[in-house]
């Protein structure tokens, strides 16, 4: 895994862009952080998290040889199809790959512009695709 000081954490190792999480610096300070000072403990158990970071000792499931594997479909995947909240997980693998190509810093320019409101540049939160700052109701760039 990547020196701790050159991790984005606005970026999951699964590829969610978690800046765009509303819990993003309120109680969660990125999926890659690892301040344990942080109030969301969730991450901590995060089968993906472990599995990239801890077992694989990958940067991104996306260099994993085995992407996307059971557990990832799993958790990120199969669950909540039919909730248009959750579109934005169904949408990774088609970006993630991305990564791959673009560089690092060049992939998170991307997210930053995807989740970037049209109206007053905030941040367009997932689950009701909201900016933060000007409460607009956004579909992703």
């Amino acid at each position: 895994m990547m020196d701790n000081k050159k991790k984005h954490n606005e970026l999951a190792p699964c590829g969610v862009f978690c800046k765009a999480c509303p819990s993003y610096n309120k109680s969660c300070f990125g999926c890659s952080s690892d301040d344990k000072s942080q109030p969301r403990q969730s991450k901590w158990n995060c089968k993906i998290r472990t599995c990239c970071y801890s077992i694989s000792g990958l940067d991104y499931c996306i260099n994993c040889k085995d992407f996307p594997c059971k557990t990832y479909t799993k958790k990120l995947l199969s669950l909540h199809q039919d909730d248009s909240r959750y579109e934005y997980r169904y949408e990774i693998p088609k970006y993630f790959y991305k990564l791959k190509t673009l560089g690092e810093e060049q992939y998170i320019k991307l997210q930053r512009r995807r989740w970037k409101c049209n109206k007053c540049g905030g941040t367009i939160k997932f689950y009701h695709y909201q900016c933060d700052s000007c409460g607009e109701i956004n579909l992703l760039n």
